[in-house]
């Protein structure tokens, strides 16, 4: 149900609209009615009407004057102006200030309908647009995450293609181009929020909207723009680390996921492959990774050894060994530590044997 102020001097007006509204098929019901601006203004505070209709010639404070009001205080709702001939040059002016329409005196029902009809359909839509765009951004939070975590290794490609196939996801569920684009930078807004928080505020934040306004445009428009936008992003977290010593931290990276089972693979070798002292790679490589070295081989031990486990024909102890742990106590209970269940229940739980 929408809510309607009708604000005339004039009773038969008022008496005239109440029944027209009162019968049109579109939703609207008059909550309030008013005899001047100044009242208006009162009731549109209070109520919040959903639309408003107003004459333009009235005591106290005008139809002119409380358009302006209205639109000073920023408050949401379509506004109707009731304008007879000797009116129409304040009507044009009313126009101006972001009026739906106007009425000519005598009312004609036919009018009236069609205008209602007009706002109904804006109506709905935006609530469509409210919506999808409300259901997108709970959505959003992992999608955001992927593209941040793209974008913080400084892979562009794969972040601009996770953007590409989340904005083809929106196409194909039917949304408009209004809604997609909005989604597009609702998207970019959170990239940027968690690339932020990864640099610990050694990253500058965007100072403008990361698409340029005008829905008009196509959606490969807006994707050359998001391409540009992400190419920045990229940039700003390039400057706000140091990019050799992130290429350092990726050779021994790539040692220890080769090597990871090997009972013997060591902090000291890792520092070797990077280049750098054992001290100092110690401490940039829990700066990177917010993991120091040991706890980095165990995740990736407890990661590989759970999937050993879903296997039927492996047992605990044969898993344990594939990942570098000849003391299978010891395994036990690193295990346990980091799933809450031993690796026996847990090959039970998933394998059921």
């Amino acid at each position: 149900m929408y809510k309607v102020l009708i604000v005339d001097d004039e009773i038969m007006i008022k008496r005239s609209l109440c029944k027209l509204i009162a019968e049109s098929p579109y939703g609207f019901e008059v909550f309030g009615e008013a005899d001047d601006g100044m009242e208006a203004l009162a009731l549109c505070e209070k109520l919040r009407p959903d639309l408003l209709i107003t004459d333009i010639s009235m005591p106290v404070m005008d139809g002119l004057e409380l358009i302006r009001e209205v639109r000073r205080r920023k408050w949401d709702m379509e506004i109707i102006i009731i304008s007879g001939y000797g009116d129409f040059a304040y009507a044009q002016q009313a126009l101006r200030q972001d009026v739906t329409d106007y009425l000519l005196k005598p009312l004609k029902e036919e009018q009236l309908y069609e205008l209602l009809s007009d706002i109904d359909g804006r109506f709905k839509e935006r609530h469509k647009l409210a919506t999808g765009r409300s259901q997108w951004v709970k959505q959003s939070k992992a999608r955001s995450e992927a593209v941040s975590e793209q974008l913080w290794l400084l892979n562009e490609e794969e972040a601009l293609q996770l953007m590409k196939e989340m904005v083809q996801k929106l196409r194909e569920e039917g949304v408009s181009d209004e809604v997609a684009r909005s989604c597009t930078e609702d998207l970019l807004t959170m990239v940027e929020a968690e690339l932020l928080h990864r640099s610990g505020g050694g990253m500058s934040e965007s100072s403008k909207p990361f698409l340029t306004e005008g829905n008009e445009m196509p959606l490969e428009g807006w994707l050359v723009q998001a391409r540009s936008s992400l190419k920045d992003l990229a940039e700003k977290v390039r400057a706000s680390r140091n990019w050799g010593q992130r290429q350092s931290i990726a050779k021994a990276i790539d040692y220890i996921v080769l090597n990871y089972f090997q009972e013997d693979i060591s902090l000291q070798k890792a520092a070797e492959k990077s280049g750098m002292s054992l001290s100092y790679f110690s401490r940039c490589f829990k700066d990177e990774l917010g993991l120091s070295f040991t706890d980095y081989v165990i995740k990736l031990r407890m990661e590989k050894v759970k999937e050993l486990l879903k296997a039927p024909g492996v047992r605990a102890s044969e898993a344990a060994l594939a990942v570098g742990y000849e003391d299978y106590p010891h395994f036990a209970k690193t295990f346990k530590k980091y799933y809450g269940l031993s690796p026996n229940e847990y090959k039970k739980r998933v394998t059921g044997s």
